[in-house]
């Protein structure tokens, strides 16, 4: 008995190790792991949320007249001591007699070189002293002199400036010689840029060689390299009067103010007996025609297609306006996204009607690779043809006409802009509250009459297409292989009348 117990005991003592394994073990103290910082880039990820939509509304502008019929248009805006005046002369290259394309333009030009008591230096430090900026440009139908001013009492010898360049210049002789040759180098340096190569060569193309809108602006190098003195100090007589003038000031000044400090400077200018001439419409192109000029040495191709469209004043100005901005007039536009998303061809394709008392131009423009220029017209050709063939869709119509009305702040962002845009009411006839009613007039175009428009518009059988490039290009295709593209091959295979010009 006593061996059977001390056995079991043997044989338990051997078993405890592995009952000892078995026991449950005490269990280890849990070290919590930190979390990872807070990414500070995450807020990226999400696209956030538009915010309300402000409401805005246009500003009106104020008419009144000086004693000898001058209208002024005064919009009050800004917090700011600062008044931004455009005088606007309503003439433009259509008073230029013949043979002497660019007059006007140079005319404009010796206004602010010098007067009968200052030099042009002694204009810009005069400019500069009061702490203002006094310019003159030369549009299509308008000349405009500019100024930009403190509305506190630098206000008045800022007009002083003003009236003296307007009313007082000297057209000195020498100084006449610098400016024609300034002026005759600018457009020869133009010849080597091909976007204004193609714009002079679509509007002799489209106009006519002999329509005053034949011809640029600035003229050409032979019809301003014949113009004398006496041409400019006639057109100054003929033109620069107050019948043909009109003031749009924008900024922080009172009625009462701006009315005084004009009445005394311009208040005895006196109305000539020249009105601004009537221009014949010429002809829209009854067929497509491709004309092309070469230009050596370019690695793309300025493209531009176009033809005649309604004045800014017309009746069927809206719809237009709202078509084309959809074929387009935006980065979403049809054009765009074509030629520049889907082909890859181009940085950007626009287009849109060109603002004109008299008649408006659509132009559809874009720069392409070269080798793809045949291509990219036939695109472009393509893109007429399927928008003139279908209504656009409600979104279609609600994004173009947003891209048209919510863009147009940016065009009152400051006193100068504003001015700017209210020289249309008097250029184009418009009523003062031609902006204030800007919104309705988009709204009030239906896709049916965006589709309408666009047949009637964007025919693309009815096109001039002006093309500056080179004439062969050379690619590099597959294992380093050059090919040799012609360009004018291209474009004659696209089966429309060509004509290339020198």
């Amino acid at each position: 008995m006593k061996q059977s117990i001390l056995a079991g005991a043997a044989a338990l003592a051997l078993f405890m190790p592995g009952l000892a394994a078995c026991a449950p073990k005490k269990p280890e103290p849990v070290v919590a792991t930190p979390p990872p910082p807070p990414d500070p880039e995450a807020w990226r990820a999400t696209m956030p949320p538009p915010a309300p939509e402000k409401a805005w509304s246009a500003p009106v502008a104020k008419r009144f007249d000086l004693s000898n019929g001058i209208p002024v248009y005064l919009v009050q805006q800004g917090d700011l001591p600062l008044v931004s005046v455009q005088l606007v002369l309503g003439v433009g290259r259509e008073a230029n007699p013949a043979g002497k394309a660019g007059l006007l333009s140079l005319t404009a030009s010796m206004l602010d070189e010098g007067t009968k008591t200052r030099d042009g230096a002694g204009i810009a430090a005069e400019a500069a002293r009061l702490g203002a900026e006094l310019g003159v440009s030369a549009g299509d139908e308008n000349i405009v002199v500019s100024l930009d001013s403190l509305s506190g009492s630098t206000l008045a010898p800022s007009f002083d400036l003003m009236a003296d360049v307007v009313l007082r210049p000297a057209f000195d002789k020498k100084v006449f010689a610098r400016v024609q040759s300034d002026v005759v180098a600018a457009i020869q340096a133009g010849k080597s840029e091909p976007n204004e190569v193609a714009r002079r060569v679509f509007s002799e193309q489209l106009f006519g060689a002999s329509h005053p809108y034949g011809q640029t602006s600035a003229g050409s190098e032979k019809s301003v390299g014949a113009l004398k003195l006496a041409d400019v100090t006639r057109a100054y007589a003929d033109h620069f009067h107050a019948g043909n003038a009109t003031f749009v000031v924008a900024g922080k000044v009172d009625e009462a103010t701006l009315k005084a400090e004009l009445e005394a400077r311009f208040g005895k200018w006196k109305a000539g007996k020249t009105a601004r001439a009537p221009v014949a419409a010429p002809v829209a192109p009854l067929k497509t025609r491709i004309v092309f000029q070469e230009q050596p040495g370019a690695v793309q191709s300025v493209i531009r297609v176009g033809t005649l469209a309604p004045a800014r004043n017309a009746p069927e100005y809206w719809k237009v306006q709202v078509a084309t901005n959809l074929f387009g007039g935006m980065f979403g536009s049809r054009l765009n996204m074509a030629l520049r998303e889907e082909k890859g061809w181009s940085y950007g394709a626009f287009a849109g009607v060109g603002d004109s008392r008299d008649f408006g131009v659509f132009q559809a423009r874009t720069s392409v690779q070269a080798d793809k220029t045949a291509e990219s017209v036939q695109v472009i050709f393509d893109e007429l043809k399927a928008q003139s063939s279908r209504e656009p869709t409600a979104a279609e119509l609600k994004v173009t006409a947003d891209s048209l009305v919510k863009s147009l702040p940016g065009n009152f962002e400051t006193n100068s802009a504003t001015a700017r845009a209210f020289v249309q009411v008097p250029r184009f006839g418009l009523p003062v509250d031609a902006w204030q009613s800007y919104g309705m007039n988009v709204a009030s175009v239906s896709a049916a009459m965006v589709a309408e428009a666009s047949r009637a518009q964007l025919d693309a059988g009815k096109m001039l297409v002006v093309v500056v490039g080179p004439r062969t290009v050379e690619i590099e295709g597959e294992g380093g292989a050059k090919t040799t593209v012609d360009v004018v091959a291209g474009l004659k295979g696209l089966g429309q009348e060509f004509v290339e010009v020198k």
